[in-house]
């Protein structure tokens, strides 16, 4: 029975650990800071609820200090890898962005430029909302601008050749990134 019980307490600190760890690091507010760390007020309340549960389980001799320890350096270390994993994702999106705008230069994504970008690009999708508008081999600013209004307002988009120097029309082509 005592083997049940520290077998279900495990678990449900792994849990628990699990939901702290993925939700310091996959708040999409995260992705849009600067490089300023922040710790949310929810992400410290959970920080303290799993302190808690394990500084339970230690006290109930499920766990011994050391172990309570392990497992939390373990989060704050996955923790700490997803956000590095997603800074480097909007790294590349960003990067992909710039390219974008510099295609948009002269208001047409020529065939050459899509092969650019990586295969699994939404500009490059055969079946993605891209496609009816790259079958001939070029995008212009204006059919971005319609695919734009199909798909209706995105939040934080500013909207499709709207600046001069085509600062929004990398927004449908990382949509769907």
């Amino acid at each position: 029975m005592r083997k049940i019980i520290v077998s279900l307490a495990a678990a449900g600190v792994l849990v628990a650990g699990a939901f702290v760890a993925t939700s310091v690091a996959s708040g999409p507010a995260d992705a849009q800071t600067a490089d300023t760390e922040t710790t949310s007020p929810r992400a410290e309340a959970r920080q303290e609820v799993m302190a808690e549960v394990l500084s339970g389980l230690v006290a109930d001799g499920t766990l011994t200090q050391a172990q309570a320890d392990a497992v939390s350096a373990a989060f704050e270390s996955k923790a700490e890898e997803l956000r590095a994993e997603r800074e480097a994702r909007r790294e590349e999106r960003k990067a992909e962005r710039e390219l974008i705008r510099g295609f948009l230069e002269d208001d047409v994504i020529s065939s050459d430029e899509l092969s650019q970008l990586s295969d699994d690009h939404p500009l490059n999708d055969p079946d993605g909302p891209f496609a009816d508008a790259a079958a001939d081999g070029q995008i212009t600013r204006e059919e971005l601008q319609e695919i734009r209004e199909e798909r209706g307002p995105r939040r934080g988009h500013r909207g499709l050749g709207s600046g001069a120097d085509g600062a929004s029309a990398e927004d449908a082509s990382t949509a769907n990134a």
